[in-house]
């Protein structure tokens, strides 16, 4: 009984966690990134003519994210039907934000329960460790508070260019993740046979960052594995010792690793000809001299990470001193794995090209792989502290835990208010009568900055029109109000 009240609460509040992250996307503003991509500009339309951008090698052809198909193809498939879809229920202007909220909280969604799979090795959603590791990683997900330094981005673009590859990639891996961490062999060989071939495919061709995290991990994976059976092989002879390392591996390692690794290299070769980042060259040698400063940024503008590396640092000090057993080692080698990913991964970043808007190389959404991972060693030392440290050390430790996970609950600060000029505008682009509408509102709409000029509007109110916010094209400007000072 008394179990069944705990999970009650431990549900209950998740939900309302959820629910307070919904309320919070609801209310952020649109990206100037939307209707480049919805409309969509004439550079992004190859990108839906070569799905799999062989046109880009053979013709020599670039343009904007060749490898990056299923990134656009969600995107617009999504944005622009499922606000005409919610017009059934709300009136235009409240389905472009609905439709951008659920797409928020479905991701969000989705990243939590992959991780708390990835966690337990249970795909049961109704265990008591399956909700426990849902509640230890879902504060960490903010949607205002640090949401600059871990969580879903507030532009629904970059959440479906960051965030919803990854949680992809994350299910791709999970399989493997039971079977190797868990111990648990995959159910429905067959099912998996079929739909992951085709799944590395969406995953290589998604987003910017999973084919450097797919490489990372195979290596990392696949070069333990080979150390490992040549330390322990019984063989004679170098050459013997090899080949007998190499047929030690599983093959599972190597349907799961091998063809994603392929595709990934693939799609890597293909971003040679994404025209983004050849119009934006800087000298290598000065992306890694801005690197610390992103490294530095991420550690000493927001308390969310400097927190979560102190409460994984003393998960560690504990497992390895009180805890010498097979499952605490498995826990420290991970964490000492996820660092050298970690590394990797960081050093190899100025290697994906410089974006002006991302100055400093490191930022949120480029760690993302790396913010997960340590969402997930942060679940699985804290879930095996709670299950096996003594009532005596319980009765320090769980305070300090509820208290880390209470200030990710408080930061994440109510901010409901972000897209009300916004509201107002689109609400004063819908009622005019005029082709070309002066704005009031001191706020961007459907941009990054402020439009002063109509033609720089065209994009953005052919994709108002689709959205039926307008019956007609109707380009817009903002213009503030001219203050006169008059002496008395």
């Amino acid at each position: 009984m008394t179990r069944k009240i705990i999970y009650s609460i431990l549900f209950l509040f998740l939900i309302v966690d959820l629910g307070y992250s919904f309320v919070q996307y609801i209310n952020q503003p649109l990206d100037g990134d939307m209707a480049w991509n919805l409309v969509p500009a004439d550079e992004v339309k190859p990108i839906f003519n070569n799905p799999l951008g062989i046109g880009a090698i053979l013709n020599n052809q670039t343009y904007p994210n060749p490898n990056r198909f299923f990134c656009h193809w969600a995107f617009r498939e999504y944005l622009v039907s499922a606000p005409l879809l919610l017009q059934n229920l709300v009136g235009p202007i409240d389905s472009i934000y609905m439709s951008c909220a659920i797409s928020k909280i479905v991701i969000h969604v989705l990243l939590i329960l992959l991780l708390a799979m990835a966690i337990t090795g249970t795909l049961n959603m109704f265990r008591m460790d399956f909700v426990l590791a849902a509640i230890i990683v879902s504060p960490l997900f903010q949607a205002n508070g640090y949401v600059t330094y871990m969580g879903i981005d507030p532009s629904t673009t970059y959440a479906f260019f960051y965030a919803l590859p990854s949680a992809i990639l994350l299910l791709y891996l999970l399989p493997f993740i039971r079977q190797f961490y868990h111990d648990k062999e995959p159910s429905g060989q067959l099912y998996l046979k079929i739909l992951w071939i085709p799944l590395a495919i969406v995953v290589s061709l998604s987003g910017p960052l999973n084919p450097g995290v797919v490489l990372i991990f195979s290596s990392l994976v696949v070069a333990t594995r080979l150390i490992n059976n040549f330390i322990h092989s019984n063989k004679e002879g170098f050459a013997n010792k090899i080949s007998g390392s190499i047929s030690m591996i599983p093959k599972n390692y190597w349907f799961f690793l091998l063809p994603i690794s392929l595709l990934s290299l693939y799609s890597l070769f293909l971003g040679k000809y994404n025209s983004i980042t050849i119009d934006t060259q800087v000298p290598l040698s000065e992306m890694y001299l801005r690197l610390p400063i992103g490294v530095y940024y991420q550690f000493t503008q927001k308390l969310g990470f400097p927190v979560l590396f102190l409460i994984l640092a003393l998960n560690m000090v504990v497992i390895s001193k009180n805890f010498k057993t097979v499952e605490g080692k498995k826990i420290m080698d991970i964490f000492k794995w996820i660092g050298i990913f970690s590394l990797c991964y960081v050093l190899l970043l100025p290697l994906g090209g410089y974006r002006v808007y991302r100055p400093n190389i490191l930022r949120y959404d480029t760690i993302m792989p790396i913010t997960l991972a340590l969402m997930f060693v942060f679940g699985v030392s804290t879930l095996y502290l709670l299950k096996n440290i003594s009532k005596k050390q319980m009765i320090w430790y769980l305070p300090i835990l509820a208290g880390v996970l209470f200030m990710f609950v408080i930061s994440d600060e109510p901010n409901f208010d972000s897209n009300k000029c916004e509201r107002s505008a689109l609400q004063a682009i819908h009622d005019s009568k005029d082709s070309v509408v002066q704005l009031h509102q001191d706020c961007s709409v459907l941009e990054w900055h402020k439009i002063l000029e109509p033609e720089d509007s065209e994009l953005n109110a052919r994709l108002l029109k689709i959205w039926k916010v307008t019956d007609e094209k109707k380009l817009y400007y903002y213009k503030g109000s001219t203050v006169i000072l008059m002496d008395n």
